[in-house]
């Protein structure tokens, strides 16, 4: 409580009629009739302050969603590149696949042909020879 009351009472004598002026400025903030004409030019300056804080606070949201839509884009990227990866080894897979069944294909059709042949061809020799 004492330390309590001594802060107030502190602060009181701070802020007392009889300070002067310059600390008033500083611990109640300038008044407004004191400056006159300059108040018009201060509140023009502070409204330019405060216009130039507005768009520099839009310009750094600005900047956050650009990052977030980055890391986004980024993140398709890796995952269509993967994707384009997975798809480039399973189509060689399926090419090497396609050609080994092609080449059992043409097998199958010349040992047909062969067989064909052969059917036909022995009993004509066997025919002449006898």
């Amino acid at each position: 409580d004492e330390v309590t009351g001594s802060v107030k009472s502190e602060r009181r004598n701070l802020l007392e009629e009889d300070s002067d002026e310059e600390e008033d400025f500083f611990l109640r903030g300038p008044s407004g009739p004191r400056f006159g004409p300059r108040n018009d030019k201060i509140r023009h300056v502070q409204n330019q302050v405060d216009e130039v804080i507005d768009v520099m606070q839009e310009n750094i949201t600005k900047v956050i969603e650009r990052g977030e839509r980055l890391d986004d884009l980024q993140d398709k990227s890796e995952s269509l590149s993967d994707n384009a990866t997975a798809f480039s080894n399973r189509a060689k897979q399926l090419r090497r696949q396609m050609w080994w069944r092609g080449c059992k294909m043409k097998a199958v059709i010349a040992l047909v042909t062969v067989i064909l042949l052969l059917v036909i061809i022995i009993p004509i020799v066997l025919k002449y020879r006898s």
